[in-house]
């Protein structure tokens, strides 16, 4: 092969590698406003009365930090609740999947990252912050809930939006938390719910934020006429993420459930995190170098796990 021919392979390997690079994130977007990205709940899908219906969740970036709003119809500490094993049913922990893969396979693969909030909760995480390379356990039963979700939508709670407008029915909340199979035979076995942090690797704290200062921060759930009777959330550090994701843009899927299962909230999105530099690559001579640069380029978009 001549030096000119070999030359003009590698810059389409080059071209064609970048644009897989390029391609793989999809815009995975809620509802935008004014900076912050929105998932809606469906009204009434609180099982158990208000207490339980989560109205919105709400995510917001900036080029340092990580904002998180939820609003519903329990403060962060949780409600009240005498069939509870410690008198108190509050939220599960919230998780975000990066991985394009549904969540049971996320978690079995190590790629889910989960955050405590509710220092009040009966999660498995030691203290409120993020973990990353996640497993999840379920708290329903002593918190008189549901041990599974078909059960709950057994119950009539598959309203449309049933996880927010991002995992509208009933099929998209089976294939995403359960995978495909379960999302077209749903039954009592196959669609177990795990709404805590079982285990996971601590990457950093968060600062939790009221509804005044989320409102500084330009949250606004009325906007959709969504406004619970509580709202709270969070700040952390974008950095805690580019240190166990690679640069770009990555787009993420989060959710959480109660601690009873009696309502759940999803949003789809992106984190532009910061880009990795690549050195430039000199002209190869050989076709061993060729291969060589090509795995390089592939390699880029293959994702980059960190335990701590």
């Amino acid at each position: 092969m001549t030096q000119k021919n070999l030359a003009q392979l590698v810059g389409s390997a080059t071209v064609l590698a970048c644009t897989l690079v390029i391609a793989a994130p999809q815009a995975r977007a809620g509802q935008l406003y004014q900076d912050w990205n929105y998932g809606i709940d469906a009204v009434g899908d609180g099982s158990g009365g208000s207490k339980y219906d989560i109205k919105g969740l709400a995510v917001k970036q900036t080029a340092d930090s990580i904002f998180v709003g939820l609003t519903g119809g329990s403060p962060i500490t949780g409600a009240s609740e005498r069939s509870a094993a410690d008198g108190n049913v509050g939220f599960g922990d919230l998780f975000f999947n990066f991985s394009g893969k549904d969540f049971q396979t996320a978690e079995q693969d190590g790629d889910i990252f989960g955050i405590r909030f509710a220092g009040t909760n009966d999660s498995g995480a030691s203290q409120v912050g993020l973990y990353s390379n996640v497993s999840t356990k379920s708290v329903t039963s002593t918190n008189a809930g549901y041990d599974n979700l078909k059960r709950y939508y057994d119950k009539g709670y598959g309203k449309a939006n049933t996880m927010g407008t991002d995992i509208a029915t009933e099929s998209e909340a089976y294939t995403y938390l359960y995978g495909a199979d379960a999302g077209a035979n749903p039954t009592n076995n196959n669609t177990t719910v795990t709404n805590v942090i079982d285990s996971g690797n601590f990457l950093g704290g968060i600062n939790l934020l009221d509804g005044n200062q989320l409102a500084s921060a330009g949250l606004d759930f009325g906007h959709f006429n969504a406004s619970g009777s509580h709202t709270f959330g969070f700040q952390f550090d974008k950095s805690l993420l580019s240190s166990a994701l690679p640069g770009g843009i990555s787009p993420f899927v989060a959710h959480l459930l109660m601690e009873c299962a009696n309502d759940a909230i999803a949003l789809k999105g992106n984190i532009e995190l910061e880009e990795v530099e690549v050195s430039d690559v000199p002209e190869p001579a050989t076709a061993g170098a060729l291969g060589l640069l090509a795995t390089s380029i592939l390699g880029l978009g293959k994702k980059r796990k960190k335990v701590s």
